[in-house]
């Protein structure tokens, strides 16, 4: 996307030809990168190193949890007591770790940035002198949990203690992590208008919530763009098509997906996500088939009445960019009557015009420094091809090639 974007999202298209330089290949744990990961992120004076999870593996997936805090702080204050003595403040906290531990039991290390992957991420650095830590989010799959995210991510940066002018910060963000990184790009860009028609749109909610508040009072008295924006180098694994990003919110970004060319198509592009066979699914036969399935569509409405009203006026900002596709021919419909056809057509637009952007097969976003498009294996199938990324096994790979390819773009 283009400098000040101001939080368009991206356009569905079969790229005739990538929009980014895209590589295509097949590839295989030991073909690591011939570089000391330590050594060549401490040359780039990256300070922080961040692992962020994609959705329904966080702490407050359903948002009931935020929920729980928000009656928590509405009580009056001379009721905080009683709310204190039955222990309803930490019913929240409680459920977020439940909700934690529950998702790492379920997922796995296909799921999430784990511990132990942390320390696999440690030891490879072979010193302290870069601190490798997971920002960890609700995990909701709708605009306000991202874009939640995105502010809280924001907030969580700016309290660090670096010189964005000189200094570095590596984020790397698996699944919709990615769109909470594109959020963060325009964010950071700064237009005055965009972001305040961004906040605008969470009404109460984002007038009453600290994080929000704060984000609001840093970025108006920051210049446009924000300095941060400098010193971010983003890489995103399997993140799905959505928000686009700003060019002016970012030092370097680089996209991983696994994918498989499938025969007649163009290398870059996928096969739609539906329909497909079970079998092809399940064995991910065609790559990643969650990041082809998350276009804009397949989000789900939040629970409470309040966030679906703050998810519904976002959409208006987010999806800005998106135009509805126009529903081509389908062979089921043609045996319906005219009339029947009309009203089956009108009543399932939404799911028909979803079926035109998954028919692009559209693997390579719109803006980037570089895209990979990664075949790991037949063997590869976890979580329908998306749980590859946060496989220990495979870091050493990523880590190599990423550390590179940063050293080698700066240095050009």
């Amino acid at each position: 996307m283009p400098r000040e974007n101001r939080f368009r999202h991206q356009p569905y298209v079969a790229w005739e030809a990538p929009p980014i330089p895209t590589t295509v290949a097949a590839v295989r744990t030991d073909q690591v990168a011939k570089v000391d990961v330590g050594q060549t992120l401490r040359r780039l004076r990256v300070r922080h190193w961040w692992l962020v999870h994609g959705t329904f593996v966080g702490d407050d997936p359903f948002g009931v949890a935020a929920k729980l805090d928000e009656m928590t702080e509405s009580v009056a204050p001379m009721l905080r007591p009683i709310v204190k003595k039955i222990a309803i403040e930490s019913w929240g906290r409680v459920l977020r770790g439940i909700n934690q531990r529950l998702g790492d039991r379920m997922m796995g290390e296909t799921g999430s940035f784990r511990d132990d992957y942390l320390d696999d991420a440690r030891a490879l650095l072979k010193a302290d002198e870069i601190k490798v830590d997971r920002f960890d989010w609700s995990s909701g799959n709708d605009h306000f949990a991202r874009a939640d995210a995105a502010v809280k991510l924001f907030n969580r940066l700016t309290d660090l203690s670096i010189d964005p002018a000189t200094e570095r910060l590596l984020l790397w963000g698996h699944s919709h992590a990615g769109n909470v990184f594109a959020l963060l790009t325009n964010l950071l860009a700064n237009d005055r208008e965009s972001v305040k028609a961004l906040f605008g749109a969470t009404g109460r909610i984002g007038d009453e919530r600290v994080d929000w508040k704060k984000a609001a009072e840093r970025l108006a008295a920051a210049p446009s763009p924000h300095p941060l924006a400098k010193a971010l180098f983003l890489v995103t694994f399997g993140t799905p098509i959505r928000y686009g990003w700003d060019r002016n919110g970012y030092a370097r970004l680089l996209h991983i997906v696994q994918h498989r060319p499938v025969s007649g198509r163009a290398k870059w592009l996928a096969k739609p996500a539906l329909p497909q066979s079970l079998d092809d699914v399940l064995k991910a036969k065609h790559g990643d088939w969650v990041q082809s399935f998350g276009v804009a569509g397949t989000d789900l409405r939040p629970m409470d009445r309040e966030t679906r009203d703050v998810h519904r006026a976002l959409a208006e900002v987010l999806e800005a960019g998106v135009t509805e596709p126009e529903i081509g021919q389908n062979s089921l419909l043609e045996h319906l009557p005219e009339s029947a056809r009309v009203r089956v057509r009108e009543k399932f637009k939404d799911f028909l015009m979803l079926l035109e952007r998954l028919r692009c097969g559209q693997r390579v976003p719109s803006d980037g420094d570089a895209a990979w498009l990664f075949d790991y294996g037949a063997e590869e199938t976890e979580k329908l091809g998306h749980g590859i990324y946060t496989k220990r096994a495979w870091l050493p790979f990523h880590a190599t090639r990423i550390a590179d390819w940063l050293m080698r773009s700066m240095e050009s």
